[in-house]
């Protein structure tokens, strides 16, 4: 339900070691203290219950009987003036027909409250409760549908404000891979071995990174993961997890999406697919082609940032234990995933034959 987006990595090493786990607890009191901040009655029998967490907070669900709702736990700091575009721009979606869960205020029309240090000290969203369940990737038509929001999305996108993250278009060094291997099997970690690897194929894919400054770019969620979306009883979809949401170009967020959607895990694309996915979104108005293999630069990107950023929190000794268990298993998971050059010259000969 969460993604591993750059404003929780690139503060992942300091994060890690001082945030513990579980910043709220199950119990009346913490229910109190979530309705209090959110101005919500706790009714007897209210419960928050743990739904989910990644690499950038923890979902729970507030259950007030009558009512549920999402409550986000952050996991680094944020700021209101930070989450007030993300607001404005998901109420344009919502009021233009996309599915999501909307963000709901709480004390002095604030959308993000901190408790005190006394009460934990957790940074809080709320959202209303979406239920759905995860996509089933083998469903064929699937495809069709998430091309087609994918195009809607694209479509609705307001212009862009402000920079691109560098998470998105910039990547880490050369030496960085080896660098960590070497800490990883100097604390005998077992990931090391991998990296080490991998170091020539995460080259390799570095030099098709290039910057997003001479692109059209709009306002993009940055993070069209399958665990970012949830099939309603009505079977359409609905797009979770926005705080990523930002200036992107439309056809590298494109890229990604068949990368994340249409690759098997042997590495292998479903042409079929990526075909039916490439025509719904041009047909639900999609302005993003993909250009050439420079295309999948902010998939690419965004991986390697993940992975290095994964690497600090599972190399610092002061990091909390399941922050390390987690990114270690991250670390493992993204190495087994990297795209072969083939692969990606394979999807963008693909993709120019089907939208041209």
């Amino acid at each position: 339900m969460f993604s591993p987006g750059p404003r929780a990595c690139q503060v992942a090493a300091i994060i890690g070691s001082w945030l513990p786990w579980g910043v709220i607890c199950v119990g009346s009191k913490s229910v109190e203290l979530v309705c209090g901040a959110f101005g919500l009655t706790a009714e007897p029998g209210a419960s928050l219950i743990p739904v989910s967490r990644g690499a950038m907070g923890r979902v729970w669900c507030l259950d007030l009987g009558a009512e549920r709702y999402a409550v986000k736990e952050l996991f680094w700091e944020s700021d209101e003036e930070s989450v007030r575009p993300e607001v404005t721009f998901t109420a344009h979606l919502e009021s233009a027909g996309i599915r999501l869960p909307g963000s709901l205020p709480g004390r002095g029309g604030r959308f993000l409250q901190e408790l005190a240090p006394d009460q934990g000290g957790a940074w809080l969203r709320l959202y209303r409760w979406i239920d759905g369940v995860p996509v089933d990737l083998a469903d064929p038509g699937l495809a069709v549908q998430i091309g087609d929001l994918a195009g809607r999305l694209h479509a609705l996108a307001r212009p862009a404000r402000g920079a691109v993250d560098p998470w998105y278009d910039t990547v880490p060094g050369p030496g960085t891979w080896d660098q960590l291997a070497d800490a990883a099997r100097g604390q005998g970690a077992g990931w090391g071995e991998a990296m080490a690897g991998h170091t020539g194929l995460l080259c390799d894919l570095a030099d098709l990174v290039t910057r997003m400054a001479g692109d059209r770019l709009v306002t993009c969620h940055r993070d069209l993961h399958p665990d970012n979306v949830l099939v309603e009883a009505s079977g359409e979809l609905a797009v979770l997890d926005w705080d990523d949401a930002g200036p992107a170009c439309p056809g590298r967020e494109l890229a990604g999406l068949l990368m994340f959607w249409h690759v098997h895990d042997d590495g292998t694309a479903d042409d079929a697919a990526v075909q039916r996915t490439l025509a719904a979104y041009r047909a639900g108005g999609g302005p993003g082609r993909l250009r050439d293999e420079q295309s999948f630069g902010m998939y690419i990107a965004g991986r390697l940032n993940f992975l290095q950023a994964q690497a600090s929190v599972a190399l610092d000794p002061g990091a909390a234990p399941e922050h390390r268990a987690y990114a270690s298993s991250e670390i493992c998971d993204t190495l087994a995933r990297l795209p072969m050059p083939s692969l990606i010259s394979h999807l963008t000969s693909l993709a120019a034959a089907t939208l041209g």
